[in-house]
């Protein structure tokens, strides 16, 4: 339904809508009409409107803070961020119990979205609900191009240079507080940016510290395989001279070896002479008794 909007100055369409336990019809700008308000007036453009008559009293419009109307918008895009988010959520638990449940599941697949088989007319029609949804008008070109073509236009409203001028200087003024916050934006995000990078050199700076000790630690290791192979080192030249003292030790045992050997030799060799002394004793001893024996026996013969 179309109804006459004293905010838009135009008709514009409304929608069914309920606010405060009243019904009504609610305006594309957040306009709320009740349904016991609404007579044919309203079905149709206030005359004078487009002449700008005396005799036309033009419906006040409250001034609205381009920071509120912006504050609103941004309310109405976290709302719908919420219910994304929500809905997001709501398919990953309904995914969770699907895998919890997984062994009873047997309902087969009833079909998938309504696009495979659509015309662009239809995925045209979804995308202009949801322009709606976050207050976005679409122009009715019929609207405004069919007519007289050689007439003023009916379905747009007329405005005095003065009223444009003062609208068009409002609308700059707010685009100048969105241009601050724009500019205050990035330049929070530049400063994000550099606390980030220094954050980064932070870590630069501890991993360097960090590399530094690992190799100051790697140069104690160093050091301490070097002392314990000049330690190995000095046990090595420790038992050189034990093998060298060892090997003098028994040189000088072979050398002893050829002296007792002789001495034994000379030895023996002394107690062979030793032994044919007393061979020789006995058998001039023998000699003497045969002697003697002989001498007593011819002494005997001669008596």
């Amino acid at each position: 339904m179309r109804l006459y909007c004293p905010i838009c100055d135009k008709l514009t369409p409304h929608q069914q809508a309920h606010k405060a336990n009243k019904s009504g019809l609610l305006c594309s700008c957040g306009r709320f009409q009740p349904v016991n308000k609404i007579n044919r007036k309203d079905m149709a453009r206030p005359r004078g409107g487009l002449t700008n008559s005396k005799r036309f009293q033009k419906p006040e419009v409250e001034n609205t803070n381009p920071l509120q109307v912006v504050g609103g918008i941004a309310s109405g895009i976290g709302q719908a961020t919420q219910s994304v988010a929500n809905a997001v959520q709501a398919t990953t638990n309904g995914l969770h119990a699907v895998n919890n449940g997984l062994k009873s599941v047997k309902q087969a697949f009833n079909g998938g979205s309504s696009l495979v088989t659509d015309n662009a007319k239809s995925a045209l029609d979804q995308a202009l609900k949801v322009g709606n949804q976050y207050g976005i008008e679409q122009i009715n070109l019929s609207e405004f191009i069919t007519g007289n073509p050689y007439q003023a236009s009916d379905s747009i409203p007329e405005m005095k240079a003065a009223d444009a001028n003062r609208e068009k200087l409002k609308i700059q003024r707010q685009n100048n507080a969105l241009d601050v916050r724009l500019e205050r934006i990035k330049q929070n995000r530049k400063i994000t940016t550099i606390a980030t990078e220094e954050r980064r050199l932070l870590g630069d700076l501890v991993d360097f510290e960090t590399v530094g000790i690992e190799t100051a630690t790697k140069v104690v290791k160093n050091q301490i395989a070097d002392t314990r192979y000049r330690i190995e080192q000095s046990k090595l030249e420790q038992t050189e001279e034990q093998l060298q003292q060892q090997q003098i030790a028994t040189q000088g045992t072979l050398n002893l070896t050829e002296g007792i050997r002789l001495e034994w030799q000379l030895k023996l060799e002394n107690q062979q002479a030793k032994n044919d002394r007393l061979r020789l004793d006995i058998e001039g001893a023998i000699k003497d008794n045969d002697r003697r024996r002989e001498e007593l026996e011819a002494r005997l013969l001669e008596a």
